[in-house]
Protein backbone atom coordinates (compact mmCIF):
# COMPACT_ATOMS: atom_id res chain seq x y z
CA UNK A 1 0.00 0.00 0.00
CA UNK A 2 1.02 3.40 -1.22
CA UNK A 3 1.74 5.74 2.04
CA UNK A 4 2.16 8.87 2.34
CA UNK A 5 5.29 10.95 3.66
CA UNK A 6 3.18 11.55 6.55
CA UNK A 7 1.53 8.58 7.00
CA UNK A 8 5.08 7.04 6.63
CA UNK A 9 6.20 9.39 9.78
CA UNK A 10 3.31 8.61 11.93
CA UNK A 11 4.10 4.49 11.50
CA UNK A 12 7.95 5.15 12.44
CA UNK A 13 6.62 6.88 15.79
CA UNK A 14 7.39 10.13 14.72
CA UNK A 15 4.37 11.50 16.24
CA UNK A 16 4.12 9.62 19.29
CA UNK A 17 3.69 5.75 20.14
CA UNK A 18 -0.51 6.23 20.49
CA UNK A 19 -0.17 7.67 16.78
CA UNK A 20 2.25 5.08 16.04
CA UNK A 21 -0.27 2.06 16.95
CA UNK A 22 -3.44 3.39 15.37
CA UNK A 23 -1.45 3.88 12.27
CA UNK A 24 0.19 0.24 12.19
CA UNK A 25 -3.61 -1.34 12.80
CA UNK A 26 -4.79 0.80 9.38
CA UNK A 27 -1.74 -0.38 7.03
CA UNK A 28 -2.69 -3.69 8.43
CA UNK A 29 -6.62 -3.07 7.43
CA UNK A 30 -5.36 -1.59 4.40
CA UNK A 31 -3.71 -4.62 3.68
CA UNK A 32 -6.06 -6.78 4.26
CA UNK A 33 -8.51 -5.01 2.32
CA UNK A 34 -6.14 -4.58 -1.10
CA UNK A 35 -6.62 -0.91 -0.42
CA UNK A 36 -3.70 1.07 -2.51
CA UNK A 37 -3.30 4.52 -0.32
CA UNK A 38 -5.04 6.50 3.00
CA UNK A 39 -6.92 9.06 2.29
CA UNK A 40 -7.83 11.52 4.62
CA UNK A 41 -10.47 11.30 7.53
CA UNK A 42 -13.19 14.70 7.81
CA UNK A 43 -14.75 13.15 11.10
CA UNK A 44 -15.11 10.27 13.13
CA UNK A 45 -18.56 8.40 14.84
CA UNK A 46 -17.37 6.05 17.58
CA UNK A 47 -18.93 3.36 19.27
CA UNK A 48 -19.14 4.26 23.20
CA UNK A 49 -21.63 2.23 25.01
CA UNK A 50 -20.15 -0.12 27.61
CA UNK A 51 -22.73 -2.97 27.14
CA UNK A 52 -21.49 -3.35 23.64
CA UNK A 53 -17.87 -2.27 24.13
CA UNK A 54 -17.38 -4.13 26.82
CA UNK A 55 -14.27 -3.85 28.83
CA UNK A 56 -11.95 -4.81 26.01
CA UNK A 57 -13.23 -1.44 24.46
CA UNK A 58 -13.13 0.34 27.92
CA UNK A 59 -9.57 -1.09 28.24
CA UNK A 60 -8.46 0.37 24.54
CA UNK A 61 -9.86 3.85 25.13
CA UNK A 62 -8.21 4.30 28.92
CA UNK A 63 -4.57 3.11 27.13
CA UNK A 64 -5.13 5.46 24.46
CA UNK A 65 -6.37 8.20 26.96
CA UNK A 66 -3.05 7.65 29.31
CA UNK A 67 -0.84 7.69 26.17
CA UNK A 68 -2.16 11.15 25.88
CA UNK A 69 -3.83 10.57 22.17
CA UNK A 70 -5.70 13.66 20.84
CA UNK A 71 -8.36 12.97 18.19
CA UNK A 72 -7.56 15.38 15.44
CA UNK A 73 -10.60 15.31 14.02
CA UNK A 74 -14.29 16.24 14.82
CA UNK A 75 -15.27 13.20 16.46
CA UNK A 76 -18.94 12.22 18.25
CA UNK A 77 -20.07 8.75 19.80
CA UNK A 78 -23.14 6.92 19.38
CA UNK A 79 -25.88 6.64 22.02
CA UNK A 80 -25.93 4.44 25.56
CA UNK A 81 -27.78 2.77 27.57
CA UNK A 82 -29.08 5.02 30.03
CA UNK A 83 -30.03 8.70 30.18
CA UNK A 84 -27.21 10.43 32.02
CA UNK A 85 -29.68 13.00 33.75
CA UNK A 86 -31.69 10.81 34.90
CA UNK A 87 -29.94 7.35 35.17
CA UNK A 88 -31.85 6.83 38.40
CA UNK A 89 -34.65 5.47 36.21
CA UNK A 90 -33.22 2.63 34.51
CA UNK A 91 -32.90 -0.36 36.12
CA UNK A 92 -29.84 -1.40 35.40
CA UNK A 93 -26.70 -3.84 37.07
CA UNK A 94 -24.61 -1.47 38.73
CA UNK A 95 -21.46 -2.11 36.93
CA UNK A 96 -23.22 -0.02 33.48
CA UNK A 97 -23.20 2.96 35.06
CA UNK A 98 -19.67 3.33 36.54
CA UNK A 99 -17.85 2.01 33.87
CA UNK A 100 -20.27 3.91 31.29
CA UNK A 101 -19.06 6.76 33.14
CA UNK A 102 -14.76 5.85 32.25
CA UNK A 103 -15.29 5.40 28.76
CA UNK A 104 -16.74 8.88 28.56
CA UNK A 105 -13.83 10.57 30.51
CA UNK A 106 -11.72 8.46 28.43
CA UNK A 107 -12.68 9.85 25.39
CA UNK A 108 -13.42 13.31 26.55
CA UNK A 109 -9.29 13.39 27.77
CA UNK A 110 -9.00 12.71 23.97
CA UNK A 111 -11.52 15.24 22.66
CA UNK A 112 -14.67 13.49 21.89
CA UNK A 113 -18.04 15.24 21.60
CA UNK A 114 -20.29 13.13 24.06
CA UNK A 115 -23.20 13.54 21.74
CA UNK A 116 -24.54 9.98 22.57
CA UNK A 117 -26.86 10.48 19.18
CA UNK A 118 -27.21 8.41 16.30
CA UNK A 119 -28.41 11.37 13.92
CA UNK A 120 -25.61 13.56 14.75
CA UNK A 121 -25.36 13.87 10.50
CA UNK A 122 -28.45 16.59 11.37
CA UNK A 123 -27.14 18.09 14.44
CA UNK A 124 -23.71 18.23 15.01
CA UNK A 125 -21.39 16.03 12.35
CA UNK A 126 -22.69 17.33 9.35
CA UNK A 127 -21.10 15.66 6.12
CA UNK A 128 -20.11 17.67 2.78
CA UNK A 129 -20.44 16.12 -0.14
CA UNK A 130 -16.98 14.18 -1.15
CA UNK A 131 -16.03 13.84 2.75
CA UNK A 132 -14.39 10.64 3.98
CA UNK A 133 -16.10 9.65 6.81
CA UNK A 134 -14.83 6.77 9.24
CA UNK A 135 -18.29 6.36 11.35
CA UNK A 136 -20.09 3.12 13.15
CA UNK A 137 -23.78 4.43 13.02
CA UNK A 138 -25.49 2.49 9.68
CA UNK A 139 -28.51 5.05 8.81
CA UNK A 140 -26.16 8.21 9.76
CA UNK A 141 -23.73 6.56 6.78
CA UNK A 142 -26.27 5.57 4.73
CA UNK A 143 -27.53 9.52 4.90
CA UNK A 144 -24.59 10.79 4.43
CA UNK A 145 -23.15 8.79 1.51
CA UNK A 146 -26.85 8.57 -0.41
CA UNK A 147 -27.84 12.47 0.37
CA UNK A 148 -24.77 14.46 1.09
CA UNK A 149 -22.66 12.57 -1.68
CA UNK A 150 -19.87 11.89 1.53
CA UNK A 151 -18.55 8.54 1.50
CA UNK A 152 -17.92 6.15 4.05
CA UNK A 153 -18.20 2.69 5.20
CA UNK A 154 -19.52 1.57 7.93
CA UNK A 155 -16.54 1.43 9.99
CA UNK A 156 -15.36 -0.58 13.04
CA UNK A 157 -15.13 0.23 16.00
CA UNK A 158 -11.51 0.12 15.95
CA UNK A 159 -10.76 1.49 12.71
CA UNK A 160 -13.22 4.58 13.60
CA UNK A 161 -10.89 5.26 16.53
CA UNK A 162 -8.28 4.82 15.24
CA UNK A 163 -9.23 7.02 12.28
CA UNK A 164 -9.97 9.75 14.34
CA UNK A 165 -6.01 9.53 16.21
CA UNK A 166 -4.62 9.34 12.74
CA UNK A 167 -7.05 11.51 10.70
CA UNK A 168 -6.29 8.41 7.79
CA UNK A 169 -8.44 5.83 6.82
CA UNK A 170 -7.02 3.09 4.17
CA UNK A 171 -9.40 3.58 0.65
CA UNK A 172 -11.33 0.54 0.51
CA UNK A 173 -15.44 -0.33 0.40
CA UNK A 174 -17.65 2.57 -1.36
CA UNK A 175 -14.46 5.09 -0.35
CA UNK A 176 -13.61 3.91 -3.92
CA UNK A 177 -15.57 4.78 -7.23
CA UNK A 178 -15.66 1.41 -8.65
CA UNK A 179 -17.87 -0.15 -5.44
CA UNK A 180 -20.29 2.62 -5.45
CA UNK A 181 -22.15 1.50 -8.77
CA UNK A 182 -25.32 -0.20 -8.34
CA UNK A 183 -25.63 -4.15 -8.81
CA UNK A 184 -29.44 -4.12 -8.67
CA UNK A 185 -32.79 -2.05 -9.77
CA UNK A 186 -35.55 -1.83 -7.94
CA UNK A 187 -38.60 -0.49 -8.79
CA UNK A 188 -41.10 0.92 -6.09
CA UNK A 189 -44.90 -0.16 -7.63
CA UNK A 190 -46.93 3.70 -7.62
CA UNK A 191 -49.12 2.13 -4.94
CA UNK A 192 -46.34 1.82 -2.78
CA UNK A 193 -45.56 5.15 -3.06
CA UNK A 194 -48.74 7.15 -3.01
CA UNK A 195 -49.06 4.57 0.23
CA UNK A 196 -45.85 5.82 1.99
CA UNK A 197 -46.46 9.40 1.83
CA UNK A 198 -49.83 10.09 2.02
CA UNK A 199 -50.95 7.85 5.32
CA UNK A 200 -51.07 11.11 7.34
CA UNK A 201 -49.95 12.06 10.67
CA UNK A 202 -48.09 9.32 12.76
CA UNK A 203 -47.99 6.76 10.40
CA UNK A 204 -44.82 8.03 7.94
CA UNK A 205 -41.89 6.41 10.69
CA UNK A 206 -43.33 3.70 10.30
CA UNK A 207 -43.93 2.86 6.68
CA UNK A 208 -40.43 4.41 5.94
CA UNK A 209 -38.77 2.24 8.26
CA UNK A 210 -40.70 -1.02 6.70
CA UNK A 211 -40.23 0.33 3.16
CA UNK A 212 -36.56 0.65 4.12
CA UNK A 213 -36.34 -3.06 5.95
CA UNK A 214 -37.84 -4.62 2.63
CA UNK A 215 -35.09 -2.62 0.35
CA UNK A 216 -32.77 -4.19 2.62
CA UNK A 217 -33.96 -7.45 2.26
CA UNK A 218 -33.78 -7.80 -1.47
CA UNK A 219 -30.87 -6.10 -1.79
CA UNK A 220 -28.86 -7.14 1.25
CA UNK A 221 -25.27 -7.44 0.18
CA UNK A 222 -25.70 -5.16 -3.37
CA UNK A 223 -25.91 -1.65 -3.82
CA UNK A 224 -29.32 -1.04 -4.84
CA UNK A 225 -30.41 1.71 -7.67
CA UNK A 226 -34.01 2.67 -6.41
CA UNK A 227 -36.37 3.82 -8.95
CA UNK A 228 -39.64 5.68 -8.15
CA UNK A 229 -39.71 6.58 -4.33
CA UNK A 230 -41.29 9.87 -3.33
CA UNK A 231 -40.46 12.66 -2.38
CA UNK A 232 -39.51 12.84 1.39
CA UNK A 233 -38.40 14.93 4.66
CA UNK A 234 -35.45 14.57 6.22
CA UNK A 235 -37.09 12.45 8.90
CA UNK A 236 -38.28 10.14 6.41
CA UNK A 237 -35.25 9.30 5.05
CA UNK A 238 -33.64 8.85 8.38
CA UNK A 239 -36.12 6.58 9.26
CA UNK A 240 -35.89 4.87 5.59
CA UNK A 241 -31.76 4.88 5.86
CA UNK A 242 -32.47 2.93 9.33
CA UNK A 243 -32.18 -0.25 6.92
CA UNK A 244 -28.51 0.48 6.45
CA UNK A 245 -28.19 -1.31 9.77
CA UNK A 246 -29.54 -4.31 10.23
CA UNK A 247 -30.90 -5.15 6.75
CA UNK A 248 -28.41 -4.10 3.98
CA UNK A 249 -24.63 -4.57 4.25
CA UNK A 250 -23.61 -1.53 2.62
CA UNK A 251 -24.12 2.31 3.78
CA UNK A 252 -25.03 3.62 -0.24
CA UNK A 253 -28.47 2.98 -1.85
CA UNK A 254 -28.73 5.04 -5.09
CA UNK A 255 -32.30 7.01 -5.05
CA UNK A 256 -32.77 7.86 -8.47
CA UNK A 257 -33.48 11.71 -9.34
CA UNK A 258 -32.22 12.28 -5.39
CA UNK A 259 -28.68 10.71 -4.83
CA UNK A 260 -26.03 13.21 -6.02
CA UNK A 261 -24.46 10.09 -7.95
CA UNK A 262 -27.88 8.84 -9.37
CA UNK A 263 -29.44 11.92 -11.17
CA UNK A 264 -30.52 9.27 -13.39
CA UNK A 265 -30.96 5.65 -13.28
CA UNK A 266 -28.09 5.80 -16.48
CA UNK A 267 -26.03 7.79 -14.42
CA UNK A 268 -26.30 5.82 -11.17
CA UNK A 269 -24.62 3.04 -13.41
CA UNK A 270 -21.64 5.21 -14.84
CA UNK A 271 -23.64 6.11 -18.01
CA UNK A 272 -24.93 3.00 -19.39
CA UNK A 273 -27.15 0.67 -17.41
CA UNK A 274 -25.85 -3.28 -17.85
CA UNK A 275 -27.28 -5.97 -19.62
CA UNK A 276 -29.09 -8.20 -17.87
CA UNK A 277 -28.83 -6.64 -14.49
CA UNK A 278 -31.14 -8.09 -11.59
CA UNK A 279 -34.86 -6.11 -10.96
CA UNK A 280 -36.91 -6.81 -8.39
CA UNK A 281 -40.24 -4.67 -8.06
CA UNK A 282 -41.86 -3.98 -4.27
CA UNK A 283 -45.49 -4.06 -4.15
CA UNK A 284 -48.07 -3.22 -1.06
CA UNK A 285 -48.91 -7.27 -0.55
CA UNK A 286 -44.70 -7.30 0.42
CA UNK A 287 -44.87 -4.36 2.68
CA UNK A 288 -47.89 -6.14 4.34
CA UNK A 289 -46.05 -9.84 4.48
CA UNK A 290 -43.15 -7.96 5.95
CA UNK A 291 -45.05 -6.02 8.41
CA UNK A 292 -47.12 -9.71 10.09
CA UNK A 293 -43.77 -11.05 9.83
CA UNK A 294 -42.44 -8.32 12.36
CA UNK A 295 -45.74 -9.07 15.14
CA UNK A 296 -44.82 -12.44 16.60
CA UNK A 297 -46.56 -12.09 21.01
CA UNK A 298 -48.53 -14.83 21.70
CA UNK A 299 -50.70 -12.24 23.79
CA UNK A 300 -52.09 -8.77 22.56
CA UNK A 301 -51.62 -7.60 25.88
CA UNK A 302 -48.34 -5.16 25.93
CA UNK A 303 -45.75 -3.92 28.56
CA UNK A 304 -43.86 -1.28 27.03
CA UNK A 305 -44.22 1.19 24.16
CA UNK A 306 -40.68 2.21 22.53
CA UNK A 307 -40.14 4.74 19.93
CA UNK A 308 -37.02 6.37 19.01
CA UNK A 309 -34.52 4.24 16.78
CA UNK A 310 -33.31 6.15 15.64
CA UNK A 311 -33.42 9.00 17.36
CA UNK A 312 -36.27 11.45 17.58
CA UNK A 313 -36.03 14.26 15.80
CA UNK A 314 -37.77 17.73 16.93
CA UNK A 315 -40.48 17.83 14.35
CA UNK A 316 -41.08 14.04 15.04
CA UNK A 317 -41.74 14.99 19.33
CA UNK A 318 -44.10 17.71 18.14
CA UNK A 319 -46.23 15.03 16.01
CA UNK A 320 -46.06 13.21 19.26
CA UNK A 321 -47.12 15.59 21.35
CA UNK A 322 -49.90 16.32 19.16
CA UNK A 323 -51.09 12.93 19.05
CA UNK A 324 -51.01 12.45 22.38
CA UNK A 325 -52.74 15.35 23.30
CA UNK A 326 -55.62 14.48 26.32
CA UNK A 327 -54.42 11.00 26.00
CA UNK A 328 -53.46 9.51 29.33
CA UNK A 329 -51.01 6.26 29.20
CA UNK A 330 -52.24 3.36 31.02
CA UNK A 331 -51.09 2.69 34.33
CA UNK A 332 -48.30 -0.50 34.29
CA UNK A 333 -47.60 0.88 30.44
CA UNK A 334 -44.25 1.93 29.88
CA UNK A 335 -44.36 4.51 26.94
CA UNK A 336 -40.70 5.57 26.65
CA UNK A 337 -39.62 8.10 23.45
CA UNK A 338 -35.77 8.21 22.73
CA UNK A 339 -33.68 11.29 21.17
CA UNK A 340 -30.39 12.95 21.87
CA UNK A 341 -29.19 16.14 23.82
CA UNK A 342 -29.67 18.59 21.06
CA UNK A 343 -33.01 18.13 20.22
CA UNK A 344 -34.16 17.14 24.05
CA UNK A 345 -32.86 20.83 25.16
CA UNK A 346 -35.45 22.19 21.90
CA UNK A 347 -38.18 20.20 23.27
CA UNK A 348 -37.55 21.67 26.17
CA UNK A 349 -37.52 25.29 25.79
CA UNK A 350 -40.63 24.38 23.33
CA UNK A 351 -42.66 22.28 26.06
CA UNK A 352 -42.85 19.84 23.97
CA UNK A 353 -41.33 17.20 26.96
CA UNK A 354 -43.83 18.88 28.94
CA UNK A 355 -46.83 18.11 26.75
CA UNK A 356 -45.57 14.76 25.70
CA UNK A 357 -44.19 13.62 30.22
CA UNK A 358 -47.73 15.03 30.96
CA UNK A 359 -49.62 12.10 29.30
CA UNK A 360 -47.35 9.71 31.61
CA UNK A 361 -45.10 9.37 28.35
CA UNK A 362 -41.47 9.93 29.27
CA UNK A 363 -39.12 11.13 27.01
CA UNK A 364 -35.36 10.51 27.27
CA UNK A 365 -31.68 11.46 25.64
CA UNK A 366 -28.69 9.77 25.79
CA UNK A 367 -30.55 6.48 25.69
CA UNK A 368 -30.65 4.06 22.99
CA UNK A 369 -33.14 0.83 23.85
CA UNK A 370 -30.75 -1.15 21.70
CA UNK A 371 -28.13 -0.61 24.50
CA UNK A 372 -30.47 -2.32 27.36
CA UNK A 373 -29.26 -5.42 28.75
CA UNK A 374 -33.12 -7.10 27.98
CA UNK A 375 -32.06 -10.38 28.45
CA UNK A 376 -31.55 -9.25 32.10
CA UNK A 377 -34.03 -6.83 32.89
CA UNK A 378 -36.76 -7.70 30.44
CA UNK A 379 -36.36 -11.40 29.82
CA UNK A 380 -38.29 -13.10 26.70
CA UNK A 381 -42.23 -12.94 27.62
CA UNK A 382 -42.43 -8.88 27.87
CA UNK A 383 -44.30 -7.56 25.13
CA UNK A 384 -42.92 -4.24 23.42
CA UNK A 385 -44.48 -2.69 20.49
CA UNK A 386 -42.51 -0.08 18.51
CA UNK A 387 -42.61 1.57 14.71
CA UNK A 388 -39.30 0.65 14.49
CA UNK A 389 -38.19 -1.81 12.40
CA UNK A 390 -34.57 -1.88 13.23
CA UNK A 391 -35.62 -1.75 17.07
CA UNK A 392 -37.20 -5.39 16.64
CA UNK A 393 -34.58 -7.16 14.89
CA UNK A 394 -31.95 -5.69 16.95
CA UNK A 395 -33.13 -6.38 20.12
CA UNK A 396 -34.71 -9.42 19.11
CA UNK A 397 -31.32 -10.80 18.43
CA UNK A 398 -30.29 -9.40 22.11
CA UNK A 399 -33.22 -12.04 23.80
CA UNK A 400 -36.18 -10.16 23.74
CA UNK A 401 -38.18 -11.97 20.92
CA UNK A 402 -41.98 -10.80 21.85
CA UNK A 403 -42.58 -7.44 19.65
CA UNK A 404 -45.69 -5.63 17.95
CA UNK A 405 -45.09 -3.49 14.92
CA UNK A 406 -47.23 -0.99 14.26
CA UNK A 407 -47.85 3.12 13.62
CA UNK A 408 -47.60 6.04 16.31
CA UNK A 409 -51.07 6.22 16.02
CA UNK A 410 -51.47 2.38 16.94
CA UNK A 411 -48.34 2.39 19.49
CA UNK A 412 -50.56 5.51 21.10
CA UNK A 413 -53.97 3.24 21.26
CA UNK A 414 -51.37 0.02 22.62
CA UNK A 415 -50.01 2.84 25.34
CA UNK A 416 -53.62 3.73 26.78
CA UNK A 417 -55.44 0.62 26.21
CA UNK A 418 -52.75 -1.83 27.12
CA UNK A 419 -53.21 -3.74 24.15
CA UNK A 420 -51.95 -3.61 20.67
CA UNK A 421 -54.83 -4.03 18.20
CA UNK A 422 -53.71 -6.48 15.20
CA UNK A 423 -54.93 -4.49 12.09
CA UNK A 424 -57.10 -6.30 9.98
CA UNK A 425 -55.69 -7.66 6.51
CA UNK A 426 -57.39 -5.47 3.54
CA UNK A 427 -58.38 -8.11 1.29
CA UNK A 428 -56.59 -8.40 -1.99
CA UNK A 429 -53.24 -7.01 -0.02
Amino acid sequence: MKLSDRDKQMLNGMEGQAVQEAMSHLVALGEAFGADEMVKVDSCHLLIDWMLAGDAGLQLYEKFANMKAKLRVHTTVEPIAFDLDRWDEFNLPGEFYEKQKSINLALKKMGAILTCSCQIHFNHNQPKFGDNLAWTEGNATGYANSIVGARGNRESTISSFFAGITGRLPKYGILCDENRQPKIIIEIDRKVADAVSTRGSGTTSSELSLLGMTIGDIAFDKIPAIVGMPKMTNEELKNLFSMCSPALTATLVHLVGITPEAPSLDAAFGGKIPKGIEKKRITLKMLQEARESLSQASTTAVDAILTGCPFKHIYELQEIADLLKDKKVKEGIDFLIFTDRSIMAQAKVNGLQERIERSGARLYQDACPVMFPHRLIHGPNKVFATDSVKMIRLIRGAGKPSWYFGSLVELIDAAQTGKFKVPLRKKGV
